[in-house]
């Protein structure tokens, strides 16, 4: 099968990482680990692109240069990764009408509150012409699925779930040793987190964290918070972190993602508050480490984690359950134990990432070749 690929928000080998860029990589690579050939059909980015009249010319002259990649390359299938309204696929459509090839879309995203607003109804009328006009859209989560519902039909919509590779993150008592050893952690119960520190709501979430840490700093005093991540957020919450747990509280900087199976192993949990997450790999790496998880209930979290069965979950912003969840974990040893037990069993069978595309490549091969 040959894939033209695009995705409209960030291209796949964008060097800022996110979860997202993660989920569309995957996607990617194992299409071409299947023996698929894939050409990224644009690397134009479409964020906000609706409010950028100025980069509308470009828009076109790329369109005429993407289809005649599109036209030489002659691809089975389209597939866009992640059209919502912030980043409608302005391309998919209508190169996919003027080559004849089917047209899909991988975490397609609909929300009728878009239409409300004036500033964001040119994405949201942009992003359900693409939805309208795929051939199968695939939804990553719950509430995707069912909005999406309201205008795919049954047979163009399936609900898939994204995944890991859970052998890359399992535990490695060799890496635990290593990183305990690294910042002279032996004896400490460690406490884990990890995200991108923008000033957004990444930062806002470790804010939270710091806070629901600070009052458990003193009740359990051998317990420390580790911080994985950068951004321009960062000298902010490490003041804020010295004020509130002193030298507690250890920022880590950017960790390689193929390294961090070795931090998940040297903690004890892992916590990170997901306010407007999506799923979240970081929940799932973790969990697949043996990590019970301390988190908001909100969407995100709540997909990829069971409360009360590999992890506990607090309504949003209420710090003060969420500094309970921690203690309680820190200091009930059974329940840890109980809770890391059953966090890699969870992922296995839920989100084991090649079983999981496996049947995305199904699909898609049915799309492309069973077409009349």
């Amino acid at each position: 099968m040959k894939v033209a690929f695009f995705a409209p928000h960030k291209p796949i080998d964008h060097p800022l990482p996110s979860g997202d860029l993660i989920i569309g990589k995957t996607l990617h690579d194992f299409l071409r680990s299947q023996g698929h050939e894939l050409l990224i059909a644009s690397r134009f980015r479409l964020r906000h692109i609706t409010r950028k009249p100025l980069k509308w010319p470009a828009l076109y002259l790329e369109f005429k240069r993407t289809l005649k990649r599109i036209e030489e390359f002659k691809p089975d299938l389209w597939l866009t990764y992640h059209s919502y309204y912030k980043s409608p696929d302005l391309l998919g459509p209508y190169i996919s009408e003027r080559t004849g090839i089917p047209y899909a879309i991988y975490q397609g995203v609909f929300a009728t509150k878009y239409r409300r607003n004036y500033k964001t109804w040119a994405g949201y009328m942009a992003n359900k012409h693409a939805l309208l006009h795929a051939d199968h859209v695939f939804a990553n989560k719950d509430i995707d699925f069912q909005n999406l519902s309201r205008i795919i039909l049954p047979e163009k919509l399936s609900r898939t779930y994204p995944g890991i590779e859970p052998d890359k993150f399992s535990y490695c008592s060799q890496g635990a040793e290593e990183i305990r050893n690294k910042y002279k952690l032996n004896g400490k119960k460690i406490i884990l987190s990890a995200a991108m520190l923008r000033e957004d709501v990444k930062a806002e979430s470790i804010t939270d964290l710091i806070n629901a840490f600070a009052p458990v700093s003193r009740k359990v005093p051998d317990s420390v918070l580790l911080i994985a991540g950068n951004g321009e957020a960062r000298l902010r919450l490490e003041k804020l972190a010295a004020q509130e747990a002193a030298d507690r509280i250890i920022f880590l900087g950017q960790v390689n993602r193929d390294q961090l199976y070795k931090y998940y192993s040297a903690a004890d949990i892992f916590a990170y508050p997901g306010i407007n997450e999506a799923l979240g790999m970081v929940y799932l790496e973790a969990q697949c480490a043996r990590l019970p998880v301390v988190a908001y209930s909100t969407r995100g979290p709540k997909e990829a984690v069971v409360h009360g069965e590999t992890g506990l979950l607090s309504p949003e912003k209420d710090i003060a359950a969420m500094s309970a969840n921690l203690d309680r974990l820190l200091t009930d040893n059974g329940l840890r134990k109980q809770l890391a037990k059953a966090a890699p069993e969870h992922v296995r069978n839920n989100f084991d990432l090649n079983r999981n595309l496996h049947e995305v490549e199904k699909k898609l091969i049915t799309i492309s070749y069973g077409r009349d």
